[in-house]
């Protein structure tokens, strides 16, 4: 019987290890590297999976076999995204044996690995071609550096293409706080501010921060009013009566001044959005 997560919360409803892995992410995108690794040591959580940290190992000392051997070892993997793991994982490989002059090694990764993959004919021509190019912009420019930099930039690539839980999505605590305060705005039932959320406290607006004070009475229409919409950059008002008018409001400093528009033998019930 497997161990059953330990759940933190009130409601038992999140589990340690991804909180804390989350927590490890957000420290090292913020910059406090010593502090996410006193996290990992502490609390034996790392903020890789097991997988991509074979592969970081794997592509950063071109361990390439290795490499494809882990990305096909991968469970539940679809299968569009491993071959598409695997096309970059090539493509690198490719690419370093044609800038070392090891045309013939490229080649036969062009013919036999890439091929294997089922790869549109199109595609394969345009990989040729712009690993061709790229050989053609770097030559005399590459060293050690260049090509470990290379490697790295592979990493992140198929790290984008990998699914949780075997990477995490980029500044996820973020992204989960920011959708908690929103959450709150959006269910503050006398949300009137303008003021920079707090996340030390629950957001929540008094009934006090809605407007309750009579500034100013309309009283240019003759009938009954019966409808009224401001524009959507708040400076104007329309109103329409039973008196066959509609106005239209220019707020300047709380007060209203008005322009009638006469409709002769026809109520005015109803105005369409004010794009002023």
């Amino acid at each position: 019987m497997e161990n059953r997560p330990t759940m933190l919360g009130p409601k038992g409803l999140i589990k340690k290890h991804e909180f804390v892995r989350i927590i490890i992410q957000c420290l090292y995108s913020l910059g406090f590297k010593k502090s996410a690794s006193y996290l990992e040591l502490e609390s034996g959580v790392s903020s890789k999976s097991v997988e991509l940290g074979s592969l970081e190992s794997q592509i950063l000392k071109a361990n390439w076999d290795d490499c494809i051997h882990t990305l096909y070892g991968i469970k539940d993997l679809a299968d569009e995204t491993r071959a598409s793991a695997l096309f970059l994982v090539c493509r690198q490989i490719l690419f370093e044996y044609l800038i070392h002059g090891d045309d013939s090694s490229a080649l036969s990764v062009l013919r036999k690995q890439i091929s294997a993959l089922q790869v549109e004919r199109e595609r394969l021509h345009s990989l040729a071609f712009g690993v061709l190019s790229r050989k053609e912009m770097v030559l005399g420019k590459v060293d050690d550096e260049f090509v470990l930099e290379s490697r790295k930039n592979l990493l992140k690539e198929i790290e984008k293409l990998l699914p949780p839980p075997l990477t995490l999505p980029e500044r996820r605590l973020e992204h989960l706080v920011e959708m908690a305060v929103n959450g709150q705005l959006n269910s503050c039932l006398y949300h009137n501010s303008f003021d920079t959320v707090s996340l030390y406290e629950d957001h929540r607006c008094g009934r006090d921060q809605i407007p309750t004070e009579t500034i100013q009475i309309l009283t240019d229409h003759k009938n009954e009013v019966w409808f009224v919409q401001f524009s959507n950059n708040g400076e104007f008002l329309a109103s329409s009566s039973r008196d066959c008018t509609a106005i239209i409001w220019k707020v300047q400093f709380i007060i209203l001044f008005g322009c009638a528009l006469l409709y002769k033998s026809k109520f005015v019930s109803f105005l369409g959005n004010i794009a002023m």
